[in-house]
């Protein structure tokens, strides 16, 4: 596969590339809006990637060809602009806006993109694009950076130059994830674990569902979540609470007639969410799918009703999910609002449970769903290649 990409490469720059990095996609197995609240998730890489095969330029232009688009940007160092008309190439340019900020010496780059994560799925796509682009120059250029900075800065990239109040989970499960293993991750902290994730002692397979209802992430529902959790947390550092972390359901409970409505169910919410990824991470070391399962479609119920970021397509698949005996939990996974569902299903039942939910799709004259089963997969890798663009 990088070959035909050195290929391509080759066509578009007349050069071949000298290095290729790429970044993994990931899932959540739960822990949703919880990551830029300072909480707990339990994220996975996936074996789906995006890939950039890039090159150093002799001055500050940075080109880039996207072979899932057929299109070609170019921008300068030296004045990098937000895009109105390609939203992708922001995530490039930020990228390069905060190493910049950083004031590391960087020059232009030739590159490539290409990616097999589906877009708008809730994979993670655009965690993948970031942290495959500054892999990519942190090897190109020998800047030294760690991968836990490394994700640090991708974040900021999103944050303050796209513009999307991400946390830190998806760029941070893209370097750190390995095979067959969840990143157990203290938001606040990142201090982090690798949980062993077993699917096979049930014969179940990760299912993603995209329920064919497109979200922006950027949009004002989104920030106005992250806004209501914020204002929440407010009222309680007036008593002394710190952090999400520290709030129990039994002291929101006390404050319940003294906050907005809406207010109390986000914080109870990132509470409850909390102690379900915990619990879920005991119920990985012990193998515990029956007690994972429930967790699961438990997140679901307080994304449902506290937190309110779903919508009919994603309550059906939901729904389906709890009639069906071979799913063991299922929920919405990414920010809501439309996007994409996981469920954890019997390899025998895939079948099945697809055909279930493309039936009750079209009764209700929903958007018939896509599926994508994937596998927990490694992070991040880059490494250089011969000067024919061979690895």
């Amino acid at each position: 596969m990088e070959k035909s990409l050195s290929l391509v490469f080759a066509e578009i720059h007349n050069s071949y590339p000298e290095l290729v990095s790429s970044a993994p996609g990931r899932i959540n197995i739960i822990g949703e809006h919880t990551d830029y609240n300072q909480g707990y998730v339990l994220p996975a890489a996936i074996n789906l990637k995006n890939y950039l095969l890039l090159s150093k330029r002799t001055d500050k232009s940075v080109c880039i060809w996207t072979e899932n688009f057929k299109e070609r940007e170019m921008f300068s160092l030296q004045k990098i602009s937000f895009s109105e008309q390609n939203k992708w190439i922001n995530y490039v340019k930020g990228i390069f806006w905060a190493l910049q900020e950083e004031e590391l010496n960087l020059r232009g780059i030739n590159g490539l993109i290409w990616s097999d994560i589906p877009l708008e799925a809730g994979l993670s796509s655009s965690a993948a694009l970031e942290v495959s682009i500054i892999q990519g120059l942190n090897s190109l250029f020998k800047l030294g950076l760690v991968p836990q900075r490394m994700a640090e800065l991708a974040r900021k990239a999103e944050n303050d130059f796209v513009g999307v109040q991400c946390g830190i989970m998806d760029q941070f499960a893209s370097f750190f994830g390995e095979k067959n293993k969840a990143v157990f991750l203290d938001c606040e902290t990142l201090e982090n674990e690798l949980v062993p994730v077993n699917l096979e002692k049930e014969d179940l397979r990760i299912l993603v569902f995209e329920s064919g209802v497109s979200r922006e992430l950027a949009s004002s529902d989104y920030n106005k979540r992250r806004n209501e959790s914020s204002q929440a947390l407010e009222i309680f550092k007036k008593n002394g609470v710190k952090s999400y972390k520290q709030l129990t359901l039994s002291l929101l409970e006390e404050k319940e007639d003294e906050m907005d409505e809406a207010l109390y169910k986000r914080a109870r919410h990132v509470v409850s969410e909390n102690g379900r990824v915990k619990k879920a991470v005991e119920a990985l070391r012990k193998e515990d799918f029956r007690l994972l399962a429930e967790l699961i479609f438990r997140s679901h119920e307080s994304l449902r009703d506290d937190y309110e970021v779903s919508c009919p397509e994603l309550d059906l698949f939901y729904e389906s999910a709890r009639e069906f005996p071979g799913c063991f939990g299922a929920r919405l996974t990414g920010a809501g609002f439309g996007g994409a569902g996981i469920a954890l299903v019997k390899q025998k039942g895939i079948a099945a449970f697809r055909k279930k939910l493309h039936e009750e799709a079209r009764k209700r004259k929903f958007p018939s769903p896509e599926f994508y089963e994937v596998k927990i997969g490694e992070g991040a890798r880059a490494y250089f290649l011969d000067k024919e663009g061979k690895g």
